[in-house]
């Protein structure tokens, strides 16, 4: 299995079917909408209620006006890190639904069969969208657990690569989840997959795990590591 080449067919999935590229563009897009109506909130609603307070407790118009810039700047900041750290995770989450209805989508697409009919997809979303989101739940968890174990790893300096390995599989399994359970498979089945094709995901989970790091590209890399270990996974089976 050439890793390499599936780079380049999975942007040819992304030719061969255009909602795929809106499915993606989907929980990005909720995402800017939920934070811009937080941050509107926060620098609206809070940040009055704030100046009010603060010219209604101290008289002095001067020391006033200092406290209420200060007051501003920390929101600012603590905004930023709230968007920084937290933007990815949301999206994340609100893209589960739609990560599985990518997934279906590229398998159609690299076992030459016609994609299903939009109204299929969403069907598709609907009813399978509790158990989408059940299952994310538990996927978090279990990477959770793992990721403590590779943290733990990491501090042992003759195990810290072992723990770096770790870290990039669990980014493989993440996107994989999604080929597992459409196909409802147990976890002894699912650890087989990883013990057959351990180097290749954990190559290209290490590859996903340094593009997830940058902001910006994080968010394209998201559905884009969905239809690539789709492709992956399929091939596999073929």
């Amino acid at each position: 299995m050439n890793i390499v080449s599936n780079f380049g067919e999975s942007l040819s999935v992304l030719k061969k079917d255009k909602w795929i590229v809106i499915f993606s563009l989907i929980p990005v897009i909720l995402g800017i909408v939920f934070y811009f109506f937080l941050g509107s909130y926060l620098y609206g609603d809070l940040l009055d209620s704030g100046k009010q307070w603060i010219e209604s407790s101290i008289s002095s118009s001067g020391w006033s006006s200092f406290l209420y810039y200060i007051v501003a700047g920390l929101l600012t900041i603590g905004f930023y890190f709230l968007l920084s750290w937290t933007f990815v995770l949301v999206v994340s989450g609100v893209a589960s639904p739609f990560n599985d209805i990518i997934s279906n989508r590229t398998e159609r697409v690299v076992l030459g069969e016609v994609p299903e009919d939009i109204g299929d997809s969403m069907s598709r979303l609907f009813s399978r969208l509790i158990k989408t989101l059940v299952n994310e739940a538990k996927k978090i968890g279990f990477i959770i657990l793992l990721t403590l174990i590779a943290f733990g790893v990491s501090f042992v300096p003759i195990l810290a690569p072992v723990g770096l390995f770790l870290s990039a599989l669990l980014m493989a399994i993440s996107f994989l989840d999604y080929s597992w359970s459409r196909k409802n498979l147990p976890f002894r089945k699912c650890l087989s997959d990883v013990r057959g094709n351990l180097l290749s995901y954990g190559i290209v989970g290490g590859v996903f795990l340094v593009l997830m790091s940058i902001p910006a590209i994080n968010l394209v890399m998201l559905p884009f590591g969905v239809i690539y270990f789709t492709v992956l996974y399929t091939k596999n089976r073929i």
